[in-house]
Parts: C-alpha cells; sequence; structure tokens
C-alpha cells in the first residue's frame, strides 16, 4: 500500500511539473501584405532560428522561413485571404497564429486614409529632410512596439500560468476521492465479514 501511494505520488508531481514548461507565443502585424511576426517565450527572451511555416486557409503551405535572432520573421504575401502561422522552437515549443491578408477596408476609413495621406504629403512638401524609408519605420515601430509586446507576454502568461494553490486544489481533490474509494471498500470488506 505504501509503495502505490508513494508511486501516485510521483505520478502527480511529474504531471505537475510539466505545467509550468517554457511558453511560446507569437504576434502577427499585417500591413498592405507586408507581414511582421514576432515571437517570443513566456520570459521575455526571443524564439531564436525558430521555424515558421504560414499556411492558407484550405491548409496549404505558402512558404516556410525562420526568426531572426531578435525573434522577428518578416515576409510579403501577395494574395487576400485567411493565414495560419506555426512557429516550431526548439524542445518542441509551438505557437499559433492566425491573420488575415487584404482584408476590405471600410468606406470611414478609406476617408480618413485619404485625409491623412494629403495631410502628409503637404506636411513632406514643408519639410526639407527626406521621408523615412519604410525599412526604417519599421524599425523605429518595432522598437517602439517591443515593450507593449513584452506585457502582452507577461498578462497572456499570467493567465495561463498554473499556481500553486491550483495544484494543491487539484491534489485535494485526488486524494479526497482516493480516500472515499478507501472508506466504501473498507466498509464493504467490514459488512462482508460480520455476514460470516
Amino acid at each position: 500500500m505504501k509503495r502505490l501511494l508513494i508511486f501516485i505520488f510521483s505520478f502527480l508531481f511529474l504531471l505537475t511539473a510539466q505545467s509550468f514548461a517554457h511558453k511560446i507565443s507569437a504576434f502577427v502585424d499585417v500591413e498592405d501584405g507586408n507581414v511582421s511576426l514576432v515571437s517570443y517565450f513566456s520570459d521575455g527572451t526571443p524564439a531564436k532560428n525558430a521555424k515558421v511555416t504560414v499556411y492558407d486557409s484550405k491548409g496549404n503551405v505558402v512558404l516556410t522561413g525562420r526568426t531572426n535572432k531578435e525573434g522577428e520573421f518578416d515576409f510579403k504575401i501577395k494574395k487576400s485571404g485567411k493565414y495560419r502561422a506555426v512557429v516550431l522552437a526548439e524542445l518542441g515549443h509551438r505557437a499559433v497564429v492566425d491573420f488575415t491578408v487584404g482584408a476590405p477596408a471600410t468606406s470611414e476609413s478609406k476617408a480618413t486614409g485619404n485625409t491623412k495621406t494629403e495631410t502628409g504629403a503637404q506636411s513632406c512638401a514643408n519639410s526639407t529632410a527626406p521621408p523615412p524609408s519604410v525599412e526604417e519605420f519599421r524599425k523605429v515601430l518595432r522598437e517602439e512596439l517591443r515593450p507593449i509586446h513584452r506585457e502582452l507576454l507577461k498578462v497572456e502568461e499570467a493567465q495561463s500560468s498554473i499556481s500553486y494553490k491550483d495544484v494543491i486544489g487539484g491534489l485535494g481533490w485526488i486524494l479526497g476521492i482516493f480516500g472515499a474509494a478507501m472508506f466504501g471498500y473498507c466498509y464493504r470488506r467490514r459488512e462482508g465479514g460480520d455476514a460470516s
């Protein structure tokens, strides 16, 4: 009986130890068919050299690649539609993110976009400095968004992590069920012994 209890506790400990594994998350930013994927582990470190596979809505592989040392992977998709990116990092860690390319814009956003473009063109005409390139703009934007991505990862990790209170509560349920089963077993055994 003692060996059985040791085996059960050992098994439960190993089962709960896996729930504290290193989690991976991925975020996608889409702009005019240009897709930027950023992937991080739960502690905020980038998923370096992780394999990225992009699938279309029918499950066909559209493209594959690897993240850079900052956990980023940029690519272009010309055909509009719904896509899924799967990031596979070391030790089998996996993140899946769905995104849409070429979503139709509403008439309200089109009007706002035209107004912003005209205003931007006027301000550039009055400025003597050349406008930044798209790559420079994306780099600055990524640097500015990096703290937000890390905060989102912390929030996601806090919501999905299992606390020690949950583990102890689960073990309490298991022990309670085991105790009730043993009580029933002993009760039946005692009732059977009194009849003979």
